[in-house]
């Protein structure tokens, strides 16, 4: 663009811009009558006449770039585009994550040329499908999943595609509410639509299109100037998604999604093509997911600095070729696509950054843990208290706790990264829209990760049937048996997604007598932990169902909290006396209050205990003792160096003991210890083929980083960085 604009202009239209999207999100929502969307499960779109992000609401972030590749796909396949003009498309093999998230674009025109794009989208309650709700967790293909738009006008020229608009509302069991979201959807564009020409009749529509561009520019060159300010290298890290593997026993399968991420002057290239094959089982995801994953974590952890906009993806390419978990092609079922592989490589590209981060002084204190390990799918659907059929996907998923920082513990209930503005099913509208009756929702202690910054605590929320026989649970998730949401730099992985049924509790005599119901181990009956995915969960009246979610991880070793802080965690219910001791070392007097000395003593044993356990491969006498030079940091746990022939070492951060040259990987230099269910928090299962390892300084025995990976030990390296720095 070579249309100049002057600095306070362009402050002004890019703040407006920011208005206007805010203007049609918030109608969008206030005219949708979906519990979904006003549980935030949306978004909506600036872009620009080429497709790219230029303002980015703060709802449902993945979809927002899989709507510039809906962008793309139009303007490549139509070359009649015109004034009036709304596309719609929800297949996700083109530029959806599932089924369900439908998107509305609609071209802006001004003298007869596209000047920008406006999109909206958010998940539809039900869009056909095998199981009600469309997240169809038994399909083996596509077909048997809600039903697919292809890339098409559902309005032409100002007129309503009233037989396309029909079609697919009635696939849809809940067609008044999809029909509803649909009617929010034009409103919202339409009204964005008049907010943006009135901008262009003020400014021109040359200074705006300059502004749009000119913001993603400038971001790009924001983002390009802090990459060079980190050191090049090969960042690894590998998630795992589980799910059930069909047989008799229950056995558990993992699926691996490995990130190699390279990091070359300004740019980065995100590779999954080790990734475990597709399957026709929940939980794969398209590369629209995989893309849109990516985009939401470089959003999210460089949009704290740098305006978010598509100018953040520009330096970034991601690899992998089709037919993984996270690529998977057509006919593999998709629906699981939205919250499976694709919320693992988030994970595992995560890991990555913040491992990148954390050599910058100037920037460890942006990296954190996996935010979003696991959505936990609870949609339930059956006869309602007024004799009608409903189904409807609770978001109380939502409030799980945040991770932890190097300067700060996560939030407790904290939210999704890849919803940052999101709320949570409101309990008074879901319990006066369907039969079912919130026993409790509340937060977890202990389910943080424990560290020297603790993870946020998450929570757990409890339903029973109420007005109705029974209803029907389409359960789906995965981290039952991995803690996805790993810690950095010692700190312990926080707990696991669980899904629990009392059957015959007898729940409502209980509440009938006036005795109020605090814990399932209250309640009578059959006590069951659900499987990860559990397609036709039968809750019967009487029955009670828990949701247990996955939380943040930890930042640091948990012997390095402040005993205070510990002290304070426990008072306001947060920690468990019996964690503060087994995971913080902290002891407490009779009275209550810290014993400095018990918790000196406490601490010592742990530190014994580790070092018992501890496998070291380096020994004491082959590490360096001249002079040091070009010191650097890796996070809270490595100081490096260069000796006098210029080779790369470390040692501890918190003893200064020299660990050894950093050539073979910094795993090579430190000692390992195999953490047990006594060294983790009680909500955290770990796959028999897979080990929790604590890293340790041999010296001090400080945890330096804790790892899930193989029994066998882990085939990747945390980093091995370029020009012979590592």
């Amino acid at each position: 663009m070579t249309t100049a604009v002057d600095p306070v202009t362009y402050e002004v239209i890019r703040h407006k811009l920011w208005s206007i999207n805010s203007e049609g999100a918030t109608t969008v929502e206030h005219v949708s009558g979906s519990p979904v969307v006003h549980a935030t499960d949306y978004n909506f779109g600036i872009y620009t006449a080429a497709g790219e992000m230029a303002i980015i609401g703060t709802y449902l972030l993945t979809p927002i770039y899989t709507g510039a590749m809906a962008i793309e796909v139009f303007l490549d396949r139509y070359d009649d585009i015109e004034p009036g003009d709304v596309f719609i498309i929800n297949d996700p093999y083109l530029a959806a994550m599932h089924q369900n998230d439908v998107q509305f674009c609609k071209p802006v025109f001004r003298d007869g040329e596209i000047v920008a794009w406006l999109g909206c989208m958010a998940h539809q309650v039900d869009l056909g499908g095998m199981d009600p709700g469309s997240w169809c967790t038994t399909a083996t293909d596509v077909f048997q999943e809600g039903i697919r738009i292809p890339p098409g006008r559902i309005v032409r020229r100002e007129v309503l595609n009233q037989e396309l608009w029909d079609t697919i509302v009635l696939n849809s069991r809940m067609h008044d509410t999809v029909a509803n979201d649909f009617r929010a959807f034009l409103a919202g564009l339409r009204v964005a639509e008049q907010r943006f020409h009135e901008l262009c009749d003020r400014y021109g529509a040359a200074q705006v299109r300059a502004t749009m561009e000119r913001t993603l520019d400038n971001s790009e060159a924001e983002l390009r100037a802090m990459l060079r300010e980190l050191p090049d290298g090969v960042y690894e890290h590998t998630s795992y998604l589980d799910r059930p593997a069909g047989t008799a026993d229950g056995d558990i399968e993992l699926l691996q999604v490995p990130c190699r991420m390279t990091k070359t002057g300004d740019r980065i290239v995100f590779d999954f093509s080790d990734s475990s094959p597709q399957s026709p089982a929940y939980g794969m995801t398209t590369r629209g997911g995989l893309l849109g994953a990516v985009a939401t974590l470089m959003l999210c952890t460089f949009g704290s600095d740098i305006a978010w906009n598509h100018g953040l993806m520009r330096p970034v390419e991601v690899v992998a070729p089709d037919g993984l978990c996270v690529t998977a092609v057509e006919p593999m079922p998709v629906s699981g696509g939205a919250a499976g592989a694709n919320w693992t490589a988030t994970c595992s590209a995560g890991g990555t950054i913040a491992k990148m981060l954390s050599f910058s002084e100037k920037y460890e204190n942006h990296a954190f843990g996996p935010s979003d390990g696991s959505w936990q799918l609870n949609q339930f659907g059956g006869i309602d208290q007024h004799g009608e059929p409903f189904a409807s996907m609770y978001m109380d998923s939502l409030l799980w706790g945040g991770p932890a920082f190097s300067f700060r513990d996560g939030v407790d209930a904290g939210g999704a990264m890849v919803i940052l503005a999101g709320g949570a099913t409101d309990v008074e509208q879901q319990e006066m829209r369907h039969p079912l009756l919130y026993l409790w929702r509340r937060q977890v202690p202990d389910s943080g990760g424990a560290g020297t910054f603790r993870g946020g605590n998450g929570i757990q929320f409890a339903l029973t049937p109420i007005d109705t026989t029974e209803v029907t649970g389409v359960l789906g998730t995965h981290g039952v048996a991995v803690p996805n949401r790993t810690g950095l730099f010692g700190g312990l992985p926080g707990s696991c997604a669980r899904f629990e049924r009392v059957t015959g509790s007898g729940v409502l005599d209980h509440l009938g007598s006036g005795r109020p119901v605090g814990a399932l181990t209250e309640l009578a009956g059959e006590h069951q932990v659900l499987p990860g995915v559990s397609p036709a969960a039968r809750i019967a009246h009487g029955d009670v169902f828990e949701c247990t979610v996955q939380n943040g991880g930890g930042y640091g070793d948990p012997l390095l909290r402040d005993p205070a802080r510990v002290a304070a965690d426990v008072e306001a219910g947060a920690v468990s006396l019996d964690a503060a001791a087994r995971l913080y070392g902290v002891a407490f007097s009779s009275s209550g209050v810290v014993d400095p000395a018990g918790t000196e003593s406490l601490r010592a044993s742990i530190r014994d205990a580790r070092r018992a356990r501890m496998v070291a491969l380096v020994s004491a006498e082959g590490r360096h003792s001249g002079d040091r030079h070009s010191r650097g940091i890796w996070g809270a746990s490595l100081v490096t160096f260069a000796d006098d022939a210029g080779t790369r070492h470390a040692a501890c951060r918190h003893c200064d003991t020299v660990l050894g040259p950093l050539g073979d990987g910094w795993e090579a230099i430190v000692g390992r210890v195999v953490l047990g269910p006594e060294d983790l928090g009680s909500r955290v299962d770990v796959h028999a083929d897979l080990a929790t390892v604590a890293y340790v300084c041999p010296e001090c025995i400080t945890a330096l980083w804790v790892d899930t990976e193989p029994v066998g030990g882990k085939d990747w390296r945390d980093f091995a960085l370029a020009g012979g720095r590592a």
